[in-house]
Order: C-alpha cells, then structure tokens, then sequence
C-alpha cells in the first residue's frame, strides 16, 4: 500500500513544457490558477493521469482569455464527453454552462496525447465556479521553486483551498439545478473524485483495514480544522464520519437547515 502512495510527478522541465499556456496568460496580464489534474499530480502528487489542463480565470476575463490562446494552435470545441451528462433527457449537457473548451489543432481525434506533455485540450472555467478570487493571495501558494521563475505568476491552491473550492462547485452548481440535479451528476461526481485523491494522498488510508465509522483519524480532523468555509467543514465531516459520498439529498437537507437557521437568527424579522 505503501508504494500506491509514492508516486513522484513529472520532473520541472516537463512540468514546464506543459504549462505554457498558463505563461502565455499571466504574461498578457490574465491572473489564472492552475487546477484540477495539474494541481493535483504537479503539487500534491497525486498518481493521475493528465486529462483537459483546467486553467481558472476572472469570470469577466474568460473570453479574453480564450481568444489569447486561439492566437496560437487552439480553437474552440466541443464540452468533454467525460463531465457531459450521459442519461436524457440532459444527455450530453455540461455541467459548465459558461466554460469555454479549446482543442490543439495538431491533435488527431484518436490521439489526445500526441504533443504531450503540451496539453491537447484545455478547458477555461471562471473562478466563481469554485467562490475563489485571485486577488486573496493568501489562499494560493507558488509553483516557483522548484519550477522556473517565468511561472511564479500562476497561481496554485493550497490545500484547503482546494478543497473549499471543489466543495463550493459541488454545493452550488453553477447550472442551478440542486433541486432538479441533472447535469450536475457527472459535474459532482468528478469533483468527488478529486477530494477522494486529496485525502487519500494527505491521510495515507490503508485500504486494507476497515475505516471506523462515525469516529474521525486523526488526520482527517487537522483537515477540518484547516477549513476555513462552513459548506466545506460540513461536506468534509459527513464524508468522514460516515464514511459514504454526500448524496444530493443531504445536501438540500443541510441547505434546508441552513436557511431555517438563519432565519431564526436574532436578527430576523418574524411577521
């Protein structure tokens, strides 16, 4: 089990190579934070592949933020199959309405991977997506060292950061449909992936020994205590202390009380 855990990611110089279009931005004055499989396997070494190189921006600066990078071998293309809702009747829908989705043009469709590590698809998403704002500097850290200088203007999430933003796309789907889930599913369960291999490569979990239900590792509770947003503190404790995924269901019933709470709260008004 011990080895699962001792992944060491792609040396600088590849790293490098890979995040030119997150240069290419900071350099014409984009503020962007690197994300997903990139942070996850570049800062918190996680074994995973490399899929779409999700890239954050300011809401207001997406489209120009894509036309920078069609200057070049991008073009715009369809949402990924991986995130689209697969049932109908929102069969093919993406769980980013406003995302903007780019394909290298040197790229066959059978070989995604051919001018790796330079990304072959690379998927825009605006920050509010995930309630983060680049101008908290306190809530990111730098790829610089080990990375060359010329990436020290990319942005990468701390730990509880990362996490707090996954959780906040999870709560509040930017699609608007808690209630009615569709096409959040697939949205949900990929960021859901994501805190897994988060925690997975924080706590060291022993797949071979039964995790004790309802009773925190010690591990898991410094990872509470790190959080800094009420939705994270409380998604992250069901997911511990009852060791299952947080279902949709519980996430209107928290809301639900949520509401009720700060409605009775010594500043409301009761007619």
């Amino acid at each position: 089990m011990g080895e699962f855990y001792e992944y060491l990611p792609p040396g600088p110089e590849e790293q490098h190579d890979r995040l030119v279009a997150l240069r290419k931005l900071t350099t014409r004055g984009i503020p962007c934070i690197m994300w997903a499989e990139d942070a996850l396997c570049y800062v918190y070494r996680v074994a995973t592949a490399l899929f779409d190189q999700q890239i954050l921006v300011p809401d207001e600066l997406l489209e120009t933020a894509s036309a920078i990078l069609q200057e070049g071998r991008y073009v715009p293309t369809v949402p990924a199959w991986d995130y689209a809702e697969i049932r109908p009747p929102n069969e093919g829908a993406s769980p980013f309405p406003t995302s903007i989705r780019l394909r290298h043009l040197d790229i066959p469709d059978h070989d995604p991977y051919k001018l790796a590590p330079l990304p072959g698809y690379i998927l825009l998403l605006p920050m509010s997506y995930f309630a983060l704002d680049v101008r908290d500097k306190a809530r990111f850290q730098s790829l610089v060292p080990p990375l060359d200088p010329a990436n020290s203007d990319i942005l990468v999430p701390k730990y509880h950061t990362f996490l707090e933003g996954l959780v906040h796309f999870i709560m509040n789907p930017p699609t608007g449909l808690l209630d009615n889930p569709r096409p959040h599913v697939m949205g949900k369960s990929k960021h859901d992936v994501f805190i897994g291999y988060l925690t997975s490569w924080r706590v060291f979990y022993d797949y071979d020994v039964a995790l004790p239900l309802h009773e925190l590792l010690p591990e898991e509770q410094k990872i509470l205590d790190e959080l800094q947003t009420e939705e994270a503190r409380w998604y992250m404790h069901h997911t511990f202390y009852k060791r299952r995924a947080v279902t949709f269901k519980d996430m209107k019933e928290y809301k639900l009380q949520q509401s009720k709470t700060t409605s009775s709260g010594p500043d409301s008004t009761h007619v």
